[in-house]
C-alpha cells in the first residue's frame, strides 16, 4: 500500500524539523518543514498535500501558547506603546503601498495587484482582499509568499544572532504558562477554540486571536492555567510549516519574474525599515530592542510571537502589538485600495 500524499508531505516535513532543531535554527519546527516540503515538490514530481483540520487546530494550540504569556500587567504595558507604534506601522504601511504603486508605473502588473501585492497584510486576507477588487489573486499570493518567507528567514536570525543587550529584556508571563492551575480549567481551552472557530469568517486570524485574547484576558485577570504539555505546541509549528511548505511553490515564484524580483526587493527593503523603525521605537519606548524588531516585523504574527518567546523577548507585548497592525490592515486598507485605484 503506497503511503497518500499526505503522509508523504509530513514524513517529508518532519526530519527537516529534527535537522533544523539539531542544528538549533530559529523556529526549526517551522522553518524546517516548509524547506524540506517546497525543495520536494521543485525537485520530484510530489504532489503535496495537508490535512485541512490540521492547520486549524494548530492555529489553535498557537494562540493559546501566545495568551499563556501574558500577565497581570501586560494590557497595561502596552499602553505607553500604543501611539508611538500605531504611526510607525502607519508610515510603514505607507511606504509600501507608494513602492506598490511605483511597481504598477513602472512595471507590468496592475494598480489593484500591486497595491494588495505589497500590503504588509497576512496572506490569507489579502487574497480574500484581490478577489473582492478583482486583482490578480495568484500574483498576490506569490508576492505575499515571498514577504512571508523572507520575514521567517531573516527576522529571527537577526534577533537569536544580533548583538542585543539582554539584560533588559523581560519575558511577560513565559513562566506563567508552566503554573500548576486546576483540572477546571482545560475545558477553557476548549471554550477558546470554540470561540474562535464560531467567528472566524467575521474575525481575521480569528483562530490564533480570539484564543490568545481570551487566555490572554483569563491570565491578566489572575487565571492559573493547568499546563498543556510543551509537545503539543511543537506539534502546531510543525503542523503550521508543513502547511506553509505545501502552499509555496519555487516554481511559481521562478515564473513571475522580474515583477517577482520587485516584490522580493520590497519585501527585504521593508524588514530592513522595519528594523530601523524598531530602533527608534526601542529608543522612543524604551521597549527593549528584541520586542520592537518582532513587533515592526512586517507580517508574522504567530511566527514573530513564538520567536520572542524562543529567545528570551516578550512574546505578549509582540502578539499584542502585532494583533493592531493586522486590524489596521484589515479595516482601513480595503478603503484605502479603492481611493488609491481611482
Amino acid at each position: 500500500m503506497k503511503p497518500s500524499n499526505k503522509m508523504k508531505t509530513y514524513l517529508i516535513a518532519l526530519p527537516g524539523g529534527l535537522l533544523f532543531d539539531l542544528l538549533n535554527i530559529p523556529i526549526p519546527w517551522i522553518l524546517g518543514p516548509v524547506v524540506f516540503v517546497v525543495l520536494a515538490k521543485y525537485f520530484t514530481s510530489m504532489k503535496s498535500e495537508t490535512v485541512p483540520v490540521g492547520k486549524n487546530i494548530a492555529f489553535v494550540l498557537l494562540g493559546i501558547q501566545i495568551g499563556l504569556t501574558f500577565s497581570a500587567n501586560t494590557f497595561h504595558s502596552i499602553g505607553p506603546y500604543l501611539l508611538p507604534y500605531t504611526l510607525l506601522t502607519s508610515l510603514m504601511i505607507a511606504i509600501s503601498l507608494l513602492a506598490g504603486l511605483y511597481i504598477a508605473k513602472h512595471g507590468t502588473v496592475d494598480k489593484t495587484t500591486a497595491l494588495v501585492g505589497s500590503s504588509p497584510g497576512g496572506l490569507s486576507v489579502m487574497i480574500a482582499v484581490s478577489e473582492s477588487m478583482k486583482g490578480n489573486s495568484t500574483l498576490v499570493t506569490i508576492f505575499h509568499t515571498l514577504r512571508l518567507i523572507s520575514v521567517l528567514f531573516i527576522i529571527p536570525f537577526f534577533v537569536t544572532h544580533g548583538n542585543f543587550d539582554v539584560s533588559t529584556t523581560v519575558v511577560a508571563g513565559v513562566t506563567g504558562g508552566m503554573e500548576k492551575g486546576l483540572y477546571y480549567t482545560i475545558p477553557l481551552y476548549m471554550v477558546a477554540a470554540f470561540i474562535g472557530w464560531q467567528v472566524r469568517d467575521w474575525i481575521p486570524a480569528a483562530l490564533v486571536i480570539i484564543p490568545m485574547l481570551f487566555i490572554g484576558a483569563l491570565k491578566t485577570a489572575g487565571v492559573s492555567f493547568y499546563p498543556l504539555p510543551g509537545v503539543l505546541f511543537t506539534f502546531a509549528q510543525f503542523l503550521i510549516g508543513t502547511y506553509l511548505g505545501h502552499t509555496v511553490s519555487l516554481r511559481e515564484i521562478i515564473s513571475a519574474g522580474k515583477t517577482c524580483i520587485a516584490f522580493f526587493a520590497l519585501a527585504v527593503s521593508m524588514i530592513g525599515i522595519g528594523i530601523g523603525m524598531a530602533f527608534l521605537l526601542s529608543w522612543w519606548t524604551t521597549m527593549d530592542l528584541k520586542t520592537a524588531v518582532l513587533a515592526l516585523a512586517p507580517g508574522g504574527l504567530v511566527e514573530m510571537s513564538i520567536t520572542a518567546e524562543q529567545t528570551g523577548s516578550e512574546p505578549a507585548i509582540v502578539s499584542s502589538l502585532q494583533t493592531i497592525r493586522l486590524l489596521m490592515i484589515v479595516l482601513l486598507l480595503p478603503w484605502l485600495f479603492k481611493k488609491l485605484r481611482t
